[in-house]
């Protein structure tokens, strides 16, 4: 029974502390003092001291009006409060040793209903909906549920057992955060039975249970979403090829993606002129057409994994394999030459893409071709297949507090012993108000940590900045940095074959110097687009320190 329990002599009832807040749900706290614990400890010993803790009761909202709680890398934590008293006239506390144990347990609200995150068999079953154990006040532990049904008639207690065995859901076990009885001497000058339990906003726990496979929502193989989504070919429609008849180069991807003055490897003056022609013009035209083939190769070859894929994109590889793309006739030819699809776009994607030279020469075809309707939508289903096993292979476990939205409510409960006849029983809170936990990116008020920095002006500190960290640097990329800068801003470093190994020993310090400067560059740069400096950088000057002089004032 919510909120109170029958004994032998009356009811009990547990709740926040009446005086801080008169409500049968724990009360929550917000810390972000270091000893956190034992400030709310003190506080809890006099009329003065809990009344102060009002001020720190958990109230800050998202934008949706919700409470909202913080994780620890926040530097804010949550305390659960609950007295537990009787419900008799003058309401007087229970005797602490009639508790046998206590315990928090945070919920997810669920569409179905609260859920538990629940463990059985030693395997972490992740969210399972309250109603398979019982619902929101059934015992947490599995032992405790079938004890609490024993009859104390041996045969039907052994009946209870087997089938409870039987019961695919009876080793659930919910998960349970510690709720501990406040130190003694705390009580005695409360006058109450206080109990007190960090609130767990942060898990690494992960499911056991594989993810449930991802529903199209909108994005199905025959939506408006997934068609536009695809370029002109994977559509089934025809489509226009950049430089048709001439042989890929790697430099084309370069030439098309990099702005420059001149033209990378292997690619003629004229290739070059076009490709950095403006997109949205009519000169820009040849420009387009590369964009859209290079985005045909990312999305066949990253998007659905036509390569590299198995099983999974074995039909996507046949259908590709029975189209044919026409080459462009050679002076001396008079029957068209073709090319099969999936053969020439695997050639294109190694050369274009992984930026590897191809044994034979690979040519642009003429065109890509339209499909006919019904293998237009044979080539749909397959590439959505082999998405769907693409997001199969790329979901990860479920953690404890994964989903952004999810809205949770903490309930307390305290398990009192048996007295004389009557059994243990358990008796619980009221759920606490739904909250929302706070995502580890965004501020919880806590001031922010500082990093003092030397003095890069200062010569004499810096050569005491001796090194306190060494990179052991492959030959490569040895001589890759070894190379003219210059090389290496235009993309033409080389990282060469021969050398030796090195050790490059370096001063954190003066790391995190370096790291401050271009974070300082890239976040002006970016200022541009969005627009965010003077939320995320606030500089404010204080006066420099260093020894006062006698009398504590500057002369």
């Amino acid at each position: 029974m919510s909120g109170e329990l029958r004994s032998a002599h009356h009811d009990v009832v547990i709740g926040a502390p009446r005086d801080l807040v008169a409500t049968r749900r724990p009360a929550l706290l917000q810390r972000s003092d270091d000893d956190f614990i034992g400030a709310t400890l003190e506080a809890l010993r006099a009329p003065a001291g809990r009344a102060a803790l009002r001020a720190k009761l958990a109230r800050a909202t998202d934008a949706q009006g919700r409470l909202k709680l913080f994780q620890p890398i926040q530097r804010q934590f949550h305390v659960a409060l609950i007295e537990a008293w009787c419900d008799t006239p003058g309401a007087p506390r229970i005797d602490p040793k009639r508790v046998d144990a206590a315990g928090l347990v945070v919920r997810r609200l669920g569409p179905q209903g609260a859920e538990g995150w629940m463990h059985a068999n030693g395997q972490v079953r992740g969210w399972v909906p309250l109603a398979r154990i019982g619902g929101e006040t059934a015992e947490p532990q599995a032992a405790a549920r079938l004890t609490a049904r024993l009859t104390g008639v041996a045969q039907i207690d052994r009946q209870l057992s087997l089938h409870a065995r039987e019961d695919a859901d009876h080793p659930l076990e919910e998960q349970i955060s510690g709720l501990y009885l406040a130190p003694p001497d705390v009580n005695a000058d409360a006058g109450k039975t206080l109990f007190y339990g960090l609130v767990p906003t942060t898990s690494s726990e992960l499911s056991d249970v594989p993810p449930a496979p991802t529903g199209d929502d909108g994005f199905g193989a025959g939506s408006d979403a997934f068609r536009n989504h695809l370029v002109e070919a994977l559509r089934g429609d025809a489509m226009d090829l950049p430089f048709p008849g001439d042989l890929l180069v790697p430099g084309w991807f370069e030439a098309s993606e990099s702005p420059g003055v001149r033209p990378p490897d292997g690619v003629t003056q004229n290739q070059f002129n076009l490709l950095q022609q403006d997109v949205r013009t009519a000169a820009g035209a040849t420009a387009l057409r590369m964009q859209r083939f290079l985005l045909f190769l990312r999305q066949i070859a990253g998007e659905f994994n036509a390569f590299a894929g198995g099983n999974e994109v074995k039909t996507l590889k046949t259908i590709l394999a029975s189209i044919q793309l026409p080459l462009v006739l050679r002076p001396d030819e008079k029957v068209v030459r073709f090319v099969r699809a999936d053969q020439f776009l695997a050639k294109a994607s190694a050369i274009l893409l992984e930026q590897t030279a191809s044994a034979s020469v690979v040519e642009m075809p003429a065109y890509w071709p339209a499909l006919a309707p019904a293998d237009a939508t044979r080539l749909k289903n397959a590439l959505h297949q082999a998405l769907q096993a693409r997001l199969a292979a790329m979901q990860t476990q479920a953690g404890r507090y994964d989903e952004p939205t999810a809205r949770y409510s903490v309930r307390a409960f305290v398990r009192l012993k048996p007295e004389g006849h009557c059994p243990a029983r358990t008796v619980w809170s009221e759920p606490s108000e739904p909250f929302v936990i706070a995502p580890w990116y965004e501020g919880g008020g806590a001031p922010p940590v500082q990093i003092r920095l030397p003095d890069a002006s200062d010569r004499t500190l810096l050569k005491a900045l001796k090194p306190n960290v060494a990179f052991i640097v492959p030959p490569s990329m040895q001589n890759l940095l070894s190379g003219k800068a210059k090389d290496l801003l235009e993309g033409k470093g080389s990282v060469g074959t021969a050398g030796l190994s090195w050790i490059c020993s370096f001063n954190i310090p003066v790391i995190t110097i370096c790291a401050f400067i271009v974070l300082n560059i890239f976040l002006t740069l970016f200022n541009l687009v969005f627009g965010w400096l003077f939320f995320i950088k606030i500089c404010i000057p204080f006066p420099k320190l260093g020894n006062k002089p006698p009398g504590g004032s500057s002369p």
